[in-house]
């Protein structure tokens, strides 16, 4: 019992001691918002004081004493210098602070009245960071008197305030700037003011606080119209936020709200702005500048310099300007590429038609001397035809080739190709294909130069020559094409030279087959003259799996059930006879004693003209079959299936 009446006269002692209230409540902010304290000696105050042992918590008969109360205990009784009071550690009165300065001290041990160490929160410095500079009872004082104070504290560095503002008691300003922020911290309760007592300042990292709306942008409206030059319709924004008529509010355009703002401020009063400036404005991101192109459409020249853009990637969202001049000096792009070549070269990657950059005319850029209305793209259509007199001799070549390649014998497809004909293949395989759609037949003779890197490779899967390219079309599987999905695109034509590309759909036909695999195709050819007709110089040929489009859309035609290749096809006209040709003389019926010299003469010239024989070997096939034409026709059409015709009999004389 006796205990517990001695705590209770501990906690009597503490709270009424000297007839005044130790500490007032858990909102002390480290100084009051009055500063009306007096003076007064400490003998004018008697206190009994006990030492109790201290068993912790609120409810354990004591009252605990935090180290906050008694810095509180001693700013009351001391200066506002001196020690390590309230509020010069940069935590503005937060209890946390205190308890941190106060760690290697035993709990419930004296705390010492002079010489303790300031802790202060460390301010960290970004590419946009602000600070604010907060003077506790500053409302005593003249703005000129505190400013100047500040300034010779921290010589020869200096600030620029800004948003001056009296709050309660207390002044506050904002500065940019990271090194004067830091010193102006260190010089907390080391500038004397004139009633004795030392100056209070307190540095935090802090942004203004802002709101964009229609005030906001009447207000930049008017500071846009003495930055505007009517006569080269120019706008310089540098240092926008440090113009006086916007001193008292905050408009930072590296804040993309407010850029934003100003761009929609142009658009409705300067919609034909060709230049702006925007140095020093601490523009770090560019994502909304997408927006500018829209805004302001006739924007030609842009100064960005002394920025925070960190890398010429940022500059992607200009990309729909059409600038031709840009400054771009003092942001930390130009020091991350070194080489002078290389930094244009990037520049105009994102903006072709810079001619002028930091300062530094360019040549002229590279390009096509097409006129700016004509840079729309011709319409797309499903074919295309250079020439439409080339229409009828393309669609007859690639009938009777695909007719004869859909067979079952591709051997007669040597009259299709010349002498020095070349072919070569390339196959995708997509991984996502299950193992019945994969192109295994055709990967064999991939000739993919991705992949083919070696010399002797490449060569090997080229094949030249006319009976190699027959003899490697064999060996391919056998096939259907739907010629309702071939797109045919004609991009030359002349009488020694056509060059064509044809793509489409085909299904492989295999024994045993439910599900044939379709396949996509496109094959380029280049053809040139050959007698009569046309024959393949060159082909190349790629091979992929079919998409689910095509596949959906091929085959449904009753039309496209391939090219019907029958019997006839044997004795069909080869390929190479595809051009018209020139009718044949009629043959009189055949009479006793054999048609006459002129008769036979007619002849010869239509069988050289149906067989592109000369005229010596058409003669000799007539005589052979004792000038029947047609007997003549079908023995030159079975020699020449055996490859049993000499050379010689087409060499022209």
């Amino acid at each position: 019992m006796s205990n517990r009446g001695g705590k209770n006269r501990g906690r009597n002692n503490w709270n009424h001691g000297g007839g005044r209230k130790f500490y007032d409540g858990p909102g002390n902010n480290n100084y009051s918002e009055h500063d009306d304290r007096i003076e007064r000696k400490v003998t004018d105050v008697k206190r009994r004081v006990s030492f109790k042992p201290f068993s912790g918590g609120r409810n354990k008969g004591g009252v605990k004493i935090t180290d906050m109360q008694i810095r509180a205990h001693l700013e009351d009784d001391e200066a506002m210098g001196g020690g390590a009071g309230g509020g010069s550690d940069g935590f503005d009165g937060d209890r946390r602070g205190f308890k941190k300065g106060f760690r290697g001290r035993r709990r419930g041990s004296p705390v010492p009245r002079t010489g303790q160490q300031v802790f202060r929160k460390k301010l960290i410095a970004g590419p946009t960071s602000w600070y604010e500079v907060k003077i506790p009872y500053g409302h005593k004082y003249e703005k000129e008197f505190i400013l100047r104070s500040l300034v010779n504290a921290i010589s020869p560095l200096i600030f620029i305030p800004q948003y001056w503002k009296v709050e309660d008691t207390a002044v506050s300003f904002y500065i940019e700037d990271f090194q004067a922020a830091e010193a102006l911290q260190k010089i907390d309760r080391t500038i004397g003011l004139p009633d004795g007592r030392k100056m209070i300042v307190i540095v935090r990292n802090s942004n203004p606080q802002y709101q964009v709306n229609a005030q906001l942008k009447e207000r930049m409206k008017l500071a846009m119209v003495k930055r505007y030059n009517p006569a080269t319709r120019a706008l310089n924004l540098e240092k926008f936020h440090t113009d006086p008529d916007l001193s008292d509010i905050f408009c930072a355009l590296f804040r993309p709200q407010i850029m934003l703002a100003a761009f929609d401020v142009i658009k409705d009063n300067i919609p034909d702005l060709e230049a702006l400036n925007l140095n020093d404005n601490k523009l770090l991101i560019l994502d909304h500048f997408r927006t500018l192109a829209q805004k302001v459409p006739n924007l030609k020249i842009l100064h960005m310099a002394n920025n925070k853009i960190p890398y010429v990637t940022s500059l992607d969202c200009l990309k729909a300007l059409s600038l031709v001049e840009i400054n771009l000096e003092g942001n930390p792009l130009k020091d991350r590429i070194k080489d002078q070549t290389v930094y244009i070269s990037e520049v105009r990657k994102r903006l072709p038609k810079i001619i002028k950059l930091d300062n530094m005319d360019l040549p002229p850029p590279i390009g096509f001397d097409v006129p700016e209305d004509n840079h729309k793209l011709p319409s797309a259509k499903a074919s295309f035809l250079c020439d439409t007199a080339g229409a009828d001799i393309v669609r007859q070549f690639l009938e009777q080739y695909f007719m004869i390649y859909d067979s079952d014998n591709r051997q007669p497809l040597l009259e299709a190709y010349h002498e020095h004909a070349m072919i070569s293949m390339t196959v995708f395989n997509s991984p996502s294909q299950g193992s019945q759609q994969r192109l295994q037949s055709y990967l064999n003779y991939n000739r993919n130069l991705n992949t083919k890197r070696d010399l002797d490779t490449r060569c090997r899967f080229l094949k030249m020559g006319r009976l190699p390219v027959v003899s490697f079309l064999s060996e391919l599987p056998n096939t259907k094409h739907d010629p309702m999905t071939f797109v045919v695109d004609l991009t030359l034509f002349t009488p020694q030279l056509i060059l064509l590309t044809v793509t489409g759909v085909f299904k492989e036909r295999k024994v045993a087959v439910i599900n044939e695999p379709y396949r996509s195709f496109q094959r380029s050819l280049v053809i040139v003259p050959s007698g009569s007709g046309f024959c393949i110089r060159n082909e190349m040929i790629h091979i992929n799996n079919a998409t689910r489009i095509q596949e959906e859309k091929a085959f449904k035609d009753p039309a496209s059930n391939g090219f019907q290749a029958t019997a006839a096809a044997t004795t069909a006209v080869p390929p190479v006879a595809v051009a018209p040709i020139p009718p044949v003389v009629a043959v009189p019926p055949v009479v006793v004693g054999g048609p006459d010299d002129n008769t036979k003469l007619q002849m010869v010239q239509a069988m050289a003209a149906h067989s592109n024989m000369n005229l010596e070997w058409s003669r000799k096939c007539l005589e052979e079959t004792n000038w029947d034409f047609e007997r003549a026709g079908f023995a030159f059409t079975e020699l020449h299936k055996q490859n049993r015709i000499p050379p010689e009999a087409f060499v022209k004389q």
